[in-house]
């Protein structure tokens, strides 16, 4: 029971010792103005602790930077060098008289024409070929006419084959372009300038 007393005691003094803090501003509790009072303490201590400078470069785990004494190249003086393309190996659809001698040839020929469609395509001795397909759309109306797809290609001077992929409709002409090696075809070699 005495221990019992003595804890209620303890405890009584406790919270009556306690400051109240209502969350309000007092002016004369630390003070007969309200103002603040500075105290040294938190104040930022200067304590003389100097730089040491070690001796010891880095080397970049390679050893010390030895110097190259070759004198600097200026672009002046560097070899340039630029791309060019090699002439054709010989193609034989480019020989001097060989259309006036021979003419073409048309290798194959296919063709096949409906009222609602069409369909070609043809090969010629010298590599040209061209193929289309094509539908009549929306026949008897204002909005009616033709769409087909199809493509040709050649064997240019320059020995690549140009070959043109497209479409033809309501949507207008829509080619794409390819350039194609051939066994025919010069080679891009680096050539000095200077």
């Amino acid at each position: 029971m005495l221990s019992i007393k003595c804890m209620i005691a303890i405890c009584v003094v406790v919270v009556a010792g306690t400051p109240v803090e209502d969350g309000k501003w007092h002016p004369y509790k630390y003070g007969d103005d309200g103002k603040y009072i500075p105290t040294d303490e938190g104040k930022y201590i200067h304590i003389p602790n100097p730089y040491i400078h070690i001796d010891n470069p880095y080397n970049g785990g390679y050893g010390p930077y030895s110097h190259d004494y070759e004198p600097y190249v200026s672009a002046a003086t560097e070899d340039r060098y630029r791309l060019v393309m090699t002439p054709p190996k010989d193609i034989p659809y480019y020989k001097e008289g060989y259309y006036r001698n021979n003419g073409i040839k048309i290798i194959s020929q296919n063709h096949v024409y409906n009222e609602d469609k069409y369909d070609f395509n043809f090969e010629t001795e010298n590599k040209i070929r061209a193929k289309e397909n094509a539908i009549l759309k929306h026949p008897n109306s204002v909005d009616g006419g033709t769409a087909s797809s199809g493509f040709y290609e050649y064997l240019g001077p320059d020995g690549f084959m140009y070959r043109v992929d497209y479409t033809a409709d309501e949507n207008g002409f829509r080619p794409k372009v390819k350039r194609i090696e051939t066994p025919y075809s010069g080679k891009w070699v680096l050539e000095k300038v200077n």
